[in-house]
């Protein structure tokens, strides 16, 4: 397996300036701390040449005129939890990696507007931590990533959640944001310290909180967040659906819901193979680990478990008398093509009671099993769907990644980044109907198939009229062949998309230097505005496309060595 040379150290002076601004116990230059921070889920490869973690917006300028002055590369991060995208890698090697987990102040929560102010450190289980124990009727929207995940960060990459407030950039009001000169602006209105910035979006004059979005024009150091009341009833639900032969009925049965307004949460559907990495940590002995599942093999277990070819998860949210609604409606349309199950507050402590009973003997599953008309392991999930529904974060989902992960699995504390686990994150967006969506994944699952990978997709619901059909290469980094063969098929993937005419919602780091290759126009845009604010390419060059380095280093996208 190939490997990189080491880059020159961080120059001396550098350093020092750095460890003047931050505290030298803030400055990571050590050759294990390098390594820590240079790992990543992808088939990437490049290492920094600092880590620094500033603890204030002035911190960060300091930093960046730093940076600026030496003509170092800068690539800022909130809390290092981007995994299956680029986790804290920048493009190249050399980079002083900036980590913002010391800003991770809650600096205001106006219970009567519903917002908050926050910095880029402030993580899911943080935020959700703070509200609850101060007995605010707010609820925050996580991801079913990592709670330890930052609320800016995500949103900065138009991550998507949950409930109603699950459009993550779109609840954002009102930046505090450091320039690439070391210069602080504070977007949303013409005149700062504005009584509106955190409740009113637009301003005056061209709106510019997009431009800090999946781009490399600025750092966020703080932000305000549009919250969700909590209602005054809520429900989760899960569906299976028992027969493929069904999914095109749902599919249209989902976006009539979804345009009247009666489904208003990021809906997800998953397939089997999704299920059977989250459900794993039940059945790991019925999983090979010497290649994909064969269609028989996958029929088998989903047979012996209870598993459904698709499931799909949600929330509905109002009065009491909506909510019942609600449930009648999505009844009516959905009963015909399988198990609908509905999960209230009142019912969960009981339904988690009844499920650690439920595991103790085979009599007494079969028993449960028997009552509630589905798989104890689909009961298994619910309350972590149900509590991630209303804002509590949980680690549960994330541990898919180690599903190709040839050691023990850590209990807690799981970081896929940080244990080598391969997974690659494939984010088309496409619309939602049956015309677009079904053609597109049965392409691309043939080339998980010709890789040898099993297939994994969850279609979230984006918007009433788009779908993110998200797919993870799930692979083994210490096989160099499977790591070929999952940069391989990152790329036909990519291929499918272009040639179908659909595009990513969000792209991993392999794919930016190409990003624009069919926009010209955008590309000579966003190199116009990049050279205007950066002029020196100094904050994260490359990052998305804008400013890629003219020749970058050989041999980046390589398979990850051995630890």
């Amino acid at each position: 397996m190939e490997t990189r040379s080491a880059p020159s150290s961080l120059a001396e002076q550098v350093a020092e300036e750095l460890r003047v601004v931050v505290g030298p116990q803030h400055l990571c230059i050590s050759a294990a701390d390098l390594d820590r921070y240079s790992r990543c889920t992808i088939p990437w490869q490049s290492r920094c040449a600092a880590v620094v973690f500033p603890g204030s917006s002035e911190e960060v300028a300091a930093v960046v005129r730093i940076a600026s002055r030496h003509r170092t590369p800068l690539w800022p991060s909130s809390t290092g939890r981007n995994w299956g995208y680029g986790t804290t890698l920048a493009v190249d090697d050399g980079a002083i990696v900036m980590i913002l987990t010391r800003m991770n102040r809650i600096l205001e929560v106006n219970e009567e507007l519903a917002y908050a102010v926050i910095e880029p450190g402030v993580t899911y289980e943080q935020f959700n931590q703070h509200l609850r124990s101060k007995g605010c009727k707010l609820w925050i929207d996580c991801t079913d990533g990592s709670g330890q995940g930052s609320v800016i960060g995500n949103a900065l990459e138009r991550g998507v959640g949950e409930t109603p407030y699950g459009d993550h950039f779109g609840n954002l009001c009102g930046l505090e944001v450091v320039l690439p000169d070391g210069q602080t602006v504070h977007t949303g209105g013409a005149v700062q310290g504005l009584k509106t910035w955190h409740t009113h979006k637009w301003g005056v004059g061209p709106y510019l909180e997009g431009m800090f979005t999946q781009s490399n024009y600025g750092i966020v150091t703080r932000a305000g967040i549009w919250l969700m009341p909590k209602p005054e009833a809520y429900n989760s639900y899960v569906f299976e659906i028992r027969e493929k032969r069904h999914l095109p009925a749902v599919v249209d049965a989902f976006r009539r819901l979804a345009l009247s307004g009666i489904v208003n949460t990021k809906l997800h559907m998953i397939n089997d193979f999704v299920s059977m990495t989250i459900l794993t940590q039940r059945i790991s002995e019925e999983v090979s680990q010497d290649g994909p599942l064969s269609d028989a093999e996958l029929a088998k277990i989903r047979k012996k478990y209870g598993i459904s070819p698709w499931n799909c998860a949600g929330g509905i949210y109002g009065t009491r008398s909506q909510v019942r609604l609600q449930r009648s409606l999505l009844r009516e349309a959905l009963s015909p093509y399988g198990r609908l199950i509905f999960i209230s507050d009142r019912l969960l402590p009981h339904l988690e009671r009844l499920i650690s009973w439920s595991w103790k003997t085979p009599f007494f599953r079969r028993l449960t099993e028997f009552g509630a008309r589905t798989s104890l392991l689909v009961l298994e999930s619910a309350p972590y769907v149900h509590k991630i529904l209303q804002g509590i974060p949980t680690e549960f989902f994330v541990k898919h990644a180690y599903y190709r992960y040839r050691h023990p699995r850590p209990p807690a504390d799981v970081h896929p980044a940080r244990d080598r686990c391969g997974l690659i994150w494939f984010a088309p967006i496409l619309p939602f109907t049956n015309a677009h969506i079904w053609p597109f994944l049965e392409a691309c699952k043939a080339r998980f198939a010709a890789h040898g990978f099993d297939f994994y997709v969850a279609m979230l619901l984006m918007n009433p009229r788009s779908v993110i059909c998200l797919m993870a290469v799930i692979y083994d980094q210490e096989d160099a062949e499977e790591t070929r063969h999952s940069r391989e098929l990152y790329d036909e993937l990519l291929a499918i998309m272009h040639q179908q005419q659909y595009q990513q919602y969000r792209a991993g780091l392999q794919s930016w230097r190409a990003l624009f290759a069919n926009a010209p126009e955008l590309q000579r845009l966003h190199d116009t505005i990049k050279a205007a604010i950066d002029p020196a390419n100094i904050l994260s060059p490359g990052h998305y496309g804008i400013a890629y380095p003219a020749s970058p280093s050989e041999g980046q996208n390589l398979p990850p060595t051995k630890a």
